[in-house]
């Protein structure tokens, strides 16, 4: 099993953050769609209280370089669904991701949260592991992942950044 955390901070409150990343439509499409150029992202059920969202999203992202060794095992695509359940006032998202290939053999859970770093500044903070159960190559799937996940991690903090200020949300001066 291989695990990461992915770090990252923006110049707004917590909820400002939460915001976008759930109930934006506009940075949705704009963050999935032109930045990281996933060919699908799509919330097929959501529910929204006051004290948490829930929702399943089907997820194709663009995954570049694959090996021709996990190419064999996976196919040309890799799409998953998400399921999480975000608790509004705990500020923490918990997810699990179940892909369309090999479902019975891969396990990827994990935690998204946020950190205040005083008034208008926060902390990204997603932890997640990734385990597939494939003998001589699930541990360059799990790689495989990770890198592609912190990399879409990267280019979206960059993205939520520029946002931020084009929409004059963030407190950067």
């Amino acid at each position: 099993m291989a695990t990461t955390r992915i770090e990252h901070d923006f110049d707004c409150d917590e909820a400002t953050f939460w915001k976008l990343t759930f109930l934006d439509e506009e940075f949705n499409r704009r963050l999935y769609f032109e930045t990281l150029k996933f060919p699908v992202w799509k919330i097929v059920d959501q529910k929204i209280t006051d004290d948490f969202i829930e929702r399943k999203v089907e997820v194709q992202p663009l995954i570049e370089h694959l090996p021709s060794t996990i190419k064999k095992v996976m196919g040309d695509r890799f799409a998953y669904v998400e399921e999480g359940k975000l608790d509004r006032k705990a500020n923490r998202y918990r997810f699990r991701v179940i892909p369309t290939s090999m479902a019975d053999k891969t396990h990827i859970s994990g935690e998204m949260r946020s950190e205040s770093l005083g008034e208008k500044r926060v902390r990204r903070i997603v932890e997640f592991s990734v385990e597939v159960k494939v003998m001589m190559i699930g541990k360059l799937i799990e790689q495989k992942t990770i890198d592609d996940t912190k990399a879409s991690y990267d280019k979206s903090a960059v993205f939520v950044a520029q946002y931020l200020k084009e929409k004059n949300l963030s407190t950067a001066v």
